[in-house]
């Protein structure tokens, strides 16, 4: 369980994934979108064998909210594994989708931290939008408990959808031993899906709206981009003859903002 099997191509992009220093985004969901077949187990499975940090898969890296992914993907060290299991937390189809697809594309929007491995546990891939599965790289579909196949996820520019070719054989693990590491992990994440269940989350009553969730899509962008135009604008500054004054007024800044800027750079 410490590692990738060997001889798959999923593992093969993983560790070209690694060797980029890139990231890797991973769908599992059910063929007939049940629940109960073992998609939170082996998504902890794969997000802990993908993990190259000493401590492995922690309950700090696993999320059932967009906040807690937001908060995992930003803040834990570069080669950890993270699984979203929120589709599992008693949210309707449209509200779990919906919720993804604004984190991913946040999370695509920023492109600040690289390294992570996210496995998105889903009942059912129509919960992705369609442009958003081809972030993602790889589809593991379950067909049993305990079985799943192996598709890549490759974008077809003339249909404009999704390739899903299956590769490998059939993927298999046993369930979680009592005395691993990892099923402290998927014991908490379980907790916390009940929690939200009978409705004693704290974090449930507080989840954010998709209008709330735009509000902060729109300051994290405005954000970036504030922060990329003041870092060029210090770069022409300091490598040009150009006056404080010549400058903001180019670029349509007043004379006292473009000294802000780059003072503060």
């Amino acid at each position: 369980m410490s590692s990738l099997p060997e001889g798959y191509d999923f593992t093969e992009l993983y560790k070209k994934r690694v060797r980029n220093k890139s990231d890797l985004s991973v769908i599992v969901s059910d063929r007939s979108n049940r629940r109960g077949t073992g998609k939170t187990v082996f998504s902890c499975i794969l997000a802990h064998q993908m993990d190259r940090t000493d401590e492995g898969l922690t309950k700090d890296k696993v999320a059932i909210s967009i906040d807690e992914l937001l908060d995992a993907y930003m803040n834990c060290p570069k080669g950890s594994g993270i699984v979203l299991d929120e589709a599992e937390a008693g949210l309707s189809k449209y509200r779990a989708g919906s919720s993804t697809n604004m984190a991913m594309r946040e999370l695509v929007s920023l492109g600040r931290v690289r390294e992570k491995y996210l496995v998105i546990n889903l009942p059912a891939t129509s919960e992705l939008d369609r442009d958003l599965k081809a972030l993602c790289s790889w589809w593991f579909l379950i067909q049993e408990k305990g079985s799943a196949w192996s598709h890549s996820l490759n974008w077809n520019p003339y249909s404009e959808e999704p390739r899903t070719p299956r590769k490998d054989d059939r993927w298999f693990w046993d369930d979680i031993p009592r005395d691993h590491e990892l099923r402290d992990v998927y014991d908490y994440l379980h907790e916390e899906k009940m929690k939200h269940l009978r409705g004693e989350s704290d974090e449930s009553s507080q989840r954010l709206t998709q209008k709330e969730v735009r509000k902060q899509l729109d300051n994290a962008r405005s954000e970036t981009r504030s922060k990329t135009r003041n870092k060029l604008l210090s770069t022409i500054y300091n490598n040009s003859n150009l006056t404080q004054k010549e400058l903001a007024k180019s670029v349509g800044l007043s004379r006292s903002r473009l000294a802000d800027i780059v003072s503060n750079s």
